[in-house]
């Protein structure tokens, strides 16, 4: 049976609850940001506010409402948590990271201003681009309609003085190795359930990926956990197996 038990178990529960919720950020050059994101569909609308600070490789995210929680990503490392204390996640891609790595992987150019709407067989992004920065990302799959706007305000901080606040966690509830694996969705949702973290999404070219991690069976075994490929193009497949391999 898998040991997602204890400390591992309340953080992973933790990790996968906010890394559900994570949908927003920006990419743009130094500086602080504030963030208004809305999320509607047949059930209702939901908001979320944010704040961002951003300095050379560091950037440190702060959730005001409706939760209070932080995320930080320095370098190739992220790290989440809903106090003074984060711990070591799997990459977060938010919805802007969505927007820009879309634009990258489709050699789209997005330079002038003015709104620009791509369509996917399963999903649909418009980005609204205004003195050669995206303002406004919206994002549509099925019933559920995701849009980000972003303020940026002129603010002196000092990075490593904002991130001395928090202590951070190397350790992690499940393999490091498997990092790799998540940097190759365009987006996706975590979530678990008994024995089972599930990650489901889109790859970077908008095809469905779905993946699973548990410790009884899989295509993949990394110490004492598998990884269980449930839907995957045939490239996205190779994908997998060359960062694996090369772990």
């Amino acid at each position: 049976m898998i040991t997602f038990k204890g400390e591992n178990q309340e953080k992973l529960t933790k990790l996968t609850t906010l890394f559900f919720i994570i949908l927003a950020i920006t990419i743009f050059s130094d500086g602080y940001y504030v963030r208004m994101v809305y999320e509607s569909s047949k059930s209702g609308t939901f908001m979320r506010s944010e704040e961002v600070y951003e300095s050379g490789d560091t950037k440190i995210v702060i959730v005001s409402l409706p939760q209070n929680f932080t995320w930080v990503k320095i370098k190739d490392k992220w790290y989440i948590g809903d106090k003074n204390v984060l711990v070591r996640t799997f990459p977060i891609k938010d919805l802007l990271d969505v927007a820009y790595d879309y634009v990258k992987e489709k050699k789209l150019d997005i330079s002038r201003d003015g709104v620009y709407r791509f369509n996917e067989d399963f999903f649909s992004i418009e980005i609204f681009v205004v003195d050669k920065e995206i303002m406004r990302v919206t994002r549509k799959v099925g019933d559920v309609t995701t849009t980000m706007y972003i303020n940026k305000f002129p603010k002196q901080f000092d990075i490593k003085s904002i991130l001395s606040k928090y202590k951070l966690v190397e350790e992690s509830p499940i393999p490091e190795e498997f990092f790799s694996v998540f940097r190759l969705f365009l987006w996706s949702n975590v979530s678990e359930s008994k024995d089972v973290l599930r990650i489901s999404g889109y790859d970077r070219e908008g095809k469905p990926l779905e993946l699973e991690i548990n410790k009884i069976s899989g295509d993949f075994r990394v110490g004492n956990y598998y990884l269980k490929v449930l839907k995957a193009t045939e490239s996205t497949m190779k994908e997998i197996k060359n960062a694996l391999r090369s772990n």
